[in-house]
């Protein structure tokens, strides 16, 4: 049997790291960066120590702080692998996490230092927490879709509405999705676990309005089946003229990978504006049709939007404290972002008819406000 001080990789490691402590051998081994240079490892929590110093850390603290070891630069893959994994210098995770995320302008000034690993989420969300949260809402909203089927509701809906439903509601799952996995790229390139947390969260947030939104479509299918519920919602929104702006500036999107970017054209720009147009103004709409029931089922969704921003704001407040130069990075980003996002509106004029003006003018004010508070 090969000896463990025979292996070409134990070589590597102990050049760059010392031995195990194997009994016959004397240094001690780390692994991780944080524990070089401690004697003696006296706490549980030693990486937090440093931070909150001699104190008992929090639940949320203790299952969310630098917990990602791909986004330490100090870590071993990145002094071993030149990257955040144990993929090879050259292999195309590697550069493309360097790339996108390490070297970003809006990242790398921070990520050097280790610094976005102080970032907390102002919820201080763990996945207990999130759950008992996301259960409350779903019990909500089973609650009204049990009322609609009790009371019989969608069979006093007008025709008008009727065609809501179709051709506008059914539709936005698949808006809804795209946001899904542009949370889900943020979630996966966050320079720290405490970020990644929020994004993880806030895919599954979006991924219940898909599902809720599906659920509801089929709702309506069982009261009117020869309507064409469901049938033709992705041909919809493939070629309808309502969708076509929405679905260029969303595919853009996803396909902004430096990691600041993404997150200003994702957060500080679609999301914000979408949210406002299709659980706000569009719902004001269905109310107008004579829908109401849309509203309590979008106002769940919108207590998730409220969050969201509040998360991300904290995240540009917390990174612009310990660089104010980042606020020159965002803003040619946001300026263009924001541009981008209002025309993903464009295809909604034939929705609102003549009120879209007025629904346009509401959304800038409400984002405007926004932004202000994050001193952009």
């Amino acid at each position: 049997m090969t000896k463990l001080e025979d292996l070409e990789w134990y070589k590597r490691y102990k050049e760059l790291f010392g031995a195990f402590k194997t009994g016959v051998e004397g240094d001690r081994f780390f692994r991780d960066y944080e524990f070089r240079g401690y004697k003696r490892v006296w706490s549980t929590w030693p990486m937090l120590e440093r931070k909150i110093g001699r104190k008992k850390p929090t639940e949320y603290q203790i299952v969310t702080y630098g917990l990602a070891y791909w986004a330490d630069p100090r870590s071993p893959t990145y002094v071993y692998d030149k990257g955040p994994f144990e993929l090879g210098t050259e292999h195309i995770t590697q550069k493309w996490y360097r790339h996108f995320r390490d070297n970003s302008p809006f990242v790398k000034p921070l990520f050097e230092k280790g610094l976005w690993h102080d970032y907390e989420d102002p919820y201080k969300l763990v996945y207990q927490t999130y759950n008992n949260t996301a259960d409350d809402n779903e019990t909500y909203l089973d609650k009204l879709y049990e009322e609609i089927v009790a009371t019989k509701y969608d069979q006093n809906l007008s025709e008008e509405m009727l065609e809501f439903y179709r051709d506008v509601y059914g539709p936005l799952k698949y808006i809804w999705h795209t946001i899904q996995m542009g949370s889900a790229y943020l979630a996966t390139m966050a320079p720290s676990s405490s970020i990644a947390n929020i994004f993880i969260f806030m895919s599954m947030d979006h991924m219940r309005r898909v599902q809720r939104i599906a659920q509801r479509i089929k709702m309506l299918d069982i009261v009117y089946p020869t309507f064409g519920f469901g049938k033709e919602d992705r041909k919809q929104f493939e070629e309808s003229p309502i969708f076509q702006p929405a679905r260029e500036v969303i595919e853009k999107m996803l396909v902004t990978y430096d990691y600041g970017e993404a997150l200003v054209a994702y957060n500080l720009g679609v999301k914000f504006v979408l949210d406002e147009l299709l659980l706000q103004h569009l719902t004001d709409l269905a109310s107008q049709k004579g829908d109401d029931m849309m509203r309590h089922i979008n106002m769940s969704y919108y207590n998730d939007t409220i969050r969201h921003r509040h998360q991300v704001a904290e995240l540009f407040k917390f990174a612009f404290s310990k660089e104010t130069t980042l606020k020159d990075v965002v803003k040619p980003w946001l300026n263009e972002w924001k541009e981008k996002a209002y025309k993903t509106t464009e295809g909604f004029k034939e929705v609102f008819k003549n009120s879209y003006d007025n629904v346009i003018s509401q959304i800038k004010k409400e984002h405007e406000e926004y932004l202000r508070g994050i001193e952009l």
